[in-house]
């Protein structure tokens, strides 16, 4: 009964022009569902370009490979081609020229030594973040794995710097799980100086930022946030104002407190040795957020500044693990 619900109530947001709102709750009917087809249908028309859906109706066609209505949308949403039939041309069977298949062997056998061998040379190098900057329609920062495809929905994993920094630097943060955890990276750069960035300008950065990923790859509809020093204060207020929008918070090292954010996963990180009001500022949230059953974890690193260490990086992933029951 509980499932008719949510389908009623996901119709009820798309009628309303709420297709984000809607996502989530078709997104995890589905899971549940896959094979059910009013539901995809849904789903679909929560995406607005004829891409997006393209790549709904393509991954339904890959969890339901006899599905008559998945085939016969993609069939509407491709624009046709024209078949040409290739003609069938008799030959004669050629004589077996064994030198040669002896010679093309060892041959593939060579090449395809060096090519492994290129390859693992390539693998090796860690990625430049200079050939995954984007400047349209903001700059943005992305990675996506290199097992990534279209057969499901990926995580999406958005950092957000601190004051005076960009992209870059939570990039340079998060790139290295990217790949073994399975998410698609995000880091917008929010304009600002080093007196921070006023949250409207960063909100529409990030929203400008998510909407181009999504339009290229499929992503889920709610992104784990990790946030440090302004952009921990940062992800505390777009979770407020966009609270269907998040699955998770890593808040780190943060020196102000938002309430009322929704009851997502929290992850509270700051060093011992940070600003003593920071270090109030989180002990308060920690306690409001507990007293108030939210589902958070708080943690005071004992003789660390105003920095992120390897244990907080590795705190903030344990969290995005359990956002996704992985």
């Amino acid at each position: 009964m509980s499932g008719n619900n949510d389908l009623l109530k996901a119709d009820q947001l798309i009628k309303a022009g709420k297709f984000k709102d809607a996502r989530p709750v078709l997104e995890n009917f589905i899971k549940e569902h896959r094979d059910h087809m009013f539901a995809w249908q849904l789903y679909a028309e929560t995406w607005q370009t004829t891409e997006d859906r393209k790549r709904i109706w393509g991954y339904c066609l890959k969890v339901n490979p006899h599905s008559v209505e998945a085939k016969h949308a993609l069939e509407i949403l491709n624009t046709p081609q024209k078949q040409i039939t290739p003609k069938i041309i008799a030959r004669q069977k050629p004589k077996t020229n064994w030198f040669f298949i002896i010679f093309a062997s060892m041959a593939f056998i060579f090449i395809s030594g060096i090519v492994w061998f290129m390859i693992s040379v390539v693998s090796a190098q860690p990625a430049n973040p200079a050939e995954h900057r984007h400047t349209i329609p903001v700059e943005y920062y992305l990675y996506v794995p290199k097992s990534y495809s279209d057969d499901r929905i990926w995580p999406l994993f958005v950092g957000i710097h601190g004051s005076g920094g960009s992209g870059l630097d939570c990039w340079n943060m998060w790139q290295p799980y990217a790949e073994e955890e399975g998410f698609v990276l995000l880091c917008p750069s929010i304009p600002g100086d080093a007196g921070g960035y006023y949250q409207d300008v960063g909100e529409r950065t990030v929203w400008s930022a998510v909407n181009a990923v999504q339009k290229d790859y499929l992503v889920g509809s709610r992104m784990f946030m990790a946030g440090f020093s302004a952009g921990a204060y940062f992800i505390q207020g777009f979770s407020l104002h966009y609270p269907n929008a998040v699955s998770g918070l890593a808040i780190l090292s943060s020196g102000y407190s938002v309430k009322g954010f929704p009851r997502v996963p929290v992850l509270l990180v700051i060093g011992g040795a940070d600003h003593p009001e920071s270090l109030q500022v989180n002990a308060n949230l920690a306690s409001y957020l507990s007293q108030s059953g939210y589902d958070v974890q708080y943690h005071v690193l004992p003789g660390v500044g105003h920095w992120a260490t390897n244990e907080t990086k590795q705190l903030t992933i344990e969290l995005f693990r359990k956002t996704i029951k992985k």
